[in-house]
């Protein structure tokens, strides 16, 4: 692989760590004090800054560079919108474009650490990469449910239509991922609980198609040697 096309994960990395300790901040420090179209505006800018930081990972990808930037203007324009209006639309479409970033992102990445090339930091950066967009995948389909059906997506949610459950959602979306199983939240719509359990296959078997791998690039190089 060539110096012009690889890709450097370490700003996916920093894209994902932001949007995950953000929201849950928001709420640890600001609690109900904060409006909620003004709470739901700041979620829709976060996504927006997930999208811009991230990008450049993949900015070897034109068209994904361009696909990025252009889904991070459009959540910027919703997060505006958002500030004067509630509407269910703006927060699906929304949803709908973090969630198309994620699974080009999470290719991408992924190509990347299964070419059984030589391992390096940016091959474990990617890898990490890949998991923490697997389980903000499935939480942008959970969001999707829980917008559409609110009182018969999840028990263990309360939807009392003040506040975003973004981080509740990504809380169960990596509890189900490492198979942990907690159970403060548990999924009552039928197709939803079909999604849940798909996650944890996919989760059980990355990590054991990741391991094995590393394994065997491993003791390949150490054979060549």
């Amino acid at each position: 692989m060539t110096k012009t096309e690889q890709h450097n994960f370490s700003y996916l990395l920093v894209g994902l760590l932001l949007l995950f300790v953000l929201p849950p901040s928001l709420r640890l420090y600001f609690g109900t004090t904060i409006e909620l179209n003004v709470m739901r505006a700041t979620l829709l800018v976060v996504f927006g800054l997930f999208n811009i930081i991230s990008v450049w990972s993949l900015y070897q990808a034109r068209w994904i560079f361009y696909f990025g930037l252009a889904l991070a203007g459009l959540n910027i324009g919703i997060a505006v919108i958002a500030l004067f209006f509630h509407s269910l639309i703006l927060e699906l479409s929304s949803s709908i474009f973090v969630l198309l970033f994620s699974v080009l992102s999470c290719f991408i990445a992924g190509r990347h650490v299964f070419s059984f090339r030589d391992t390096d930091a940016n091959s474990l950066i990617g890898a990490i990469c890949v998991y923490l967009l697997l389980g903000l995948i499935w939480a942008m389909v959970y969001v999707v449910f829980l917008d559409l059906w609110p009182q018969s997506a999840f028990q263990g949610i309360v939807f009392d239509g003040r506040s975003s459950q973004f981080d509740n959602i990504l809380y169960f979306s990596f509890v189900t991922l490492t198979t942990s199983g907690f159970g403060d939240i548990t999924p009552i719509n039928p197709l939803l609980r079909t999604i849940v359990y798909l996650e944890m296959v996919a989760g059980q078997f990355y990590m054991a198609i990741l391991v094995s791998s590393l394994v065997a690039n491993f003791v390949g190089l150490r054979m060549t040697r």
